[in-house]
């Protein structure tokens, strides 16, 4: 399995921002200093080894006492949606399946064709506010005959503490969607 395709696109995940279009009121995240506690709840798959797991686990866990500043501008460009479309493959043909991003729940899903014929479906579902956002991600690897490669599944939780601080990572501006 090409372990890398589902752990780009789950590793990806993290950073995604939220807000959609939709009738109901969407909760858009408030600027400020934000941090994020990832959790790996399943890896599975070639070279999914628990070596492999405790290493990436590792990783995460070394970068939850970073804490990023969303500016005003990053926060009202945010739609996980869009950003789910362009993180799958890096901007190639995902497909929206379902996009409730409104109230306090969320539930994203995409299939995203890899190079190869291969796919990559991704899920999130979790709850979120203005100061507290709890995810749930997961991304299913398919080889180009629908069989079952891999999956990688995590769950972030990120919150607000405050205003940006000094010393709080501001990430560069998203590039624009491609329509």
């Amino acid at each position: 399995m090409r372990l890398y395709r589902i752990a780009t696109a789950a590793c990806a995940l993290p950073i995604l921002a939220v807000a959609a279009c939709s009738p109901e009121p969407v909760i858009k995240r408030e600027p400020g200093s934000w941090t994020q506690k990832v959790q790996i709840l399943r890896l599975e798959g070639k070279g999914a080894t628990p070596q492999v797991k405790a290493q990436m686990q590792a990783m995460f866990d070394s970068m939850a006492g970073i804490a990023m500043c969303l500016t005003p501008e990053a926060a009202a460009k945010e739609n996980l949606a869009q950003t789910m479309e362009q993180v799958g493959t890096r901007g190639k043909n995902c497909k929206i399946g379902k996009n409730d991003e409104t109230g306090a729940s969320i539930g994203l899903s995409a299939v995203c064709p890899q190079d190869g014929g291969g796919t990559v479906k991704l899920t999130v579902t979790g709850t979120n506010a203005t100061g507290d956002r709890d995810l749930t991600m997961k991304s299913e690897g398919f080889d180009a005959k629908g069989a079952a490669e891999g999956v990688m599944e995590m769950r972030v939780h990120s919150t607000r503490s405050g205003p940006c601080k000094p010393g709080d990572v501001t990430p560069p501006p998203t590039p624009a969607v491609k329509s």
